[in-house]
């Protein structure tokens, strides 16, 4: 269980989901794909515990000329889970918390985020509504994203190789927002995901898992 400040309100799965097709490094309108057969849900979460775990629903539709090198096909970005979605394709390579053996040098020896190891210009989707807070190079992150969700919440993709999206600018859960890549600090192709709530880093994968997101 995660502590919180405040409840969540409910939210409905969407039965929509979001993709860009824009060529690397140009800020792109998102695209509208439907999940066939996708059945609407209300999922009530209270300190972030599920209440009733929705449906995870599969979209039949993906932009395969995007994630054609996804290391796991089998496991496809954006799949739904009320308002989040996954937001890439992958497997975790590293967890949250201390790791005393950096991976490279000049990163913190308590890993504030989950990564998600991936070829490099896979997708990376927003995995909640929200508004862009930070865009650009952040020394270690590399090229780097910070989205200011609901309720205090705010998640963050570091090592990206490519940017699609400004600060200020409104995405939507599922809206490709970057490209997988290894700025920064990084040992290689994957996304540094983090959940912070109030500002606080927390566990993504347990954070996720809550609302019935798998990182994988």
């Amino acid at each position: 269980m995660i502590a919180a400040t405040s409840s969540m309100p409910a939210f409905a799965v969407d039965t929509g989901r979001n993709l860009s097709s824009a060529a690397p490094g140009v800020a792109a309108q998102p695209q509208t794909f439907v999940a066939a057969g996708a059945v609407q849900q209300t999922v009530t979460r209270d300190a972030f515990a599920a209440e009733a775990k929705p449906e995870v629903l599969v979209p039949t539709v993906v932009a395969t000329e995007l994630i054609e090198d996804a290391a796991q096909e089998e496991t496809v970005a954006g799949t739904l889970s009320g308002a989040w979605v996954l937001p890439v394709a992958g497997r975790i390579s590293s967890t949250f918390g201390p790791r005393p053996d950096a991976p490279v040098a000049g990163v913190s020896a308590f890993h504030k985020g989950t990564d998600l190891a991936a070829p490099c210009g896979t997708p990376v989707l927003a995995a909640a509504n929200g508004t862009v807070e930070e865009a650009g190079y952040a020394g270690s992150y590399g090229n780097w994203i910070l989205l200011e969700n609901d309720d205090g919440i705010q998640t963050g993709y570091a090592h990206n190789g490519e940017l699609l999206v400004e600060v200020g600018e409104q995405v939507a859960a599922g809206d490709v927002i970057a490209l997988v890549g290894s700025t920064g600090a990084s040992s290689g192709c994957h996304l540094h995901f983090e959940t912070r709530v109030d500002g606080t880093s927390i566990d993504a994968e347990a954070f996720m898992s809550e609302i019935g997101v798998d990182l994988g």
